[in-house]
Parts: structure tokens; C-alpha cells; sequence
């Protein structure tokens, strides 16, 4: 099943405070790309703005920016577009954007559901490839509210 992720919802930051500090960003992503590699997942996360100073995401995860429209226009306009919008699961934690998902024949979960669903994946710490700082997930994993003995 395809998940789809409410980005800067779920990380609690504004486009633009996320170009600035893109730190938080890049540990979202890491530790979706960890959810990913254990669960076989198809994780896409939607971003507002634009991709001006992106980086390559990890495996398993898809990046979107939704400029010039609103990544919540973007995220229900994709559900409507698809051909079986059931299949797909959107993870936010903005009730409005979830209801009008669901109106549109996909499921919704919060971050709290979602890690609650991904509680079995094992830990995952790996050395990243030269030049990359080394993402610590039981950090990431309380900053976004997390039990991390529960990964």
C-alpha cells in the first residue's frame, strides 16, 4: 500500500523555516527511508515550496514539492486523480485534510497510527555513505513523539 505523507505537517515547520534548517527534514526522511527498507513500504512525501536545495531522499521514499499550490491540494488532488484511491493511506496529523481524504476514498492516519503500525520494525542504524552525517533514529524517534524502544 502506498503511503502518503503530510510533510511539513508532520515535521510542525513552515516551508520556509525548512529551507533554512533542513536538518529536521533530512532526519524525516531518514527515518521514513528506515520504515521503508523494513516494512517494503512505498512511501511519497509531500513538501510545500519548492526543491530549491533538496537532496537526493533515501530509498524507498519519493519527494514532492507542491509549488505553486498548497501541498494539501496537492496531496488531495493526487487521491482524486488516482485509480484506486483506497489503496492509498495518507498520514497527517490536520484533521481537515484527512476528512476531505477520506471523502475522496483513501485512508487517513495520524503519526501517532502510523508509527503504532510500524512498532515491529527493528532498529535500524546504519553508517550513511561518506560525506553524509550519521542519523541517530532513537533521537529522531522521541523528537517525533516515539517510543523508541518500541522500533
Amino acid at each position: 500500500m502506498p503511503y502518503w505523507f503530510d510533510g511539513n505537517n508532520l515535521i510542525g515547520q513552515s516551508a520556509a523555516v525548512s529551507r533554512q534548517d533542513p536538518k529536521t527534514r533530512r532526519a524525516f526522511l531518514s527515518l521514513l527511508g528506515g520504515y521503508a527498507r523494513e516494512r517494503c513500504g512505498r512511501f511519497q512525501v509531500y513538501f510545500d515550496g519548492d526543491a530549491r536545495g533538496r537532496s537526493l531522499p533515501p530509498s524507498g521514499v519519493r519527494v514532492r514539492y507542491s509549488a505553486p499550490i498548497s501541498t494539501d491540494d496537492a496531496i488531495l488532488g493526487g487521491v482524486e486523480g488516482a485509480r484506486s484511491p483506497g489503496d492509498i493511506i495518507v498520514v497527517t496529523n490536520d484533521r481537515d485534510l484527512a476528512a476531505r481524504c477520506r471523502g475522496a476514498g483513501a485512508k487517513t492516519m495520524d503519526w501517532s497510527q502510523f508509527t503504532k503500525k510500524m512498532a515491529g520494525t527493528p532498529r535500524v542504524r546504519r553508517k550513511e555513505a561518506a560525506g553524509e552525517e550519521k542519523v541517530d533514529l532513537d533521537e529522531w524517534a522521541r523528537f517525533f513523539g516515539i517510543d523508541p524502544d518500541r522500533l
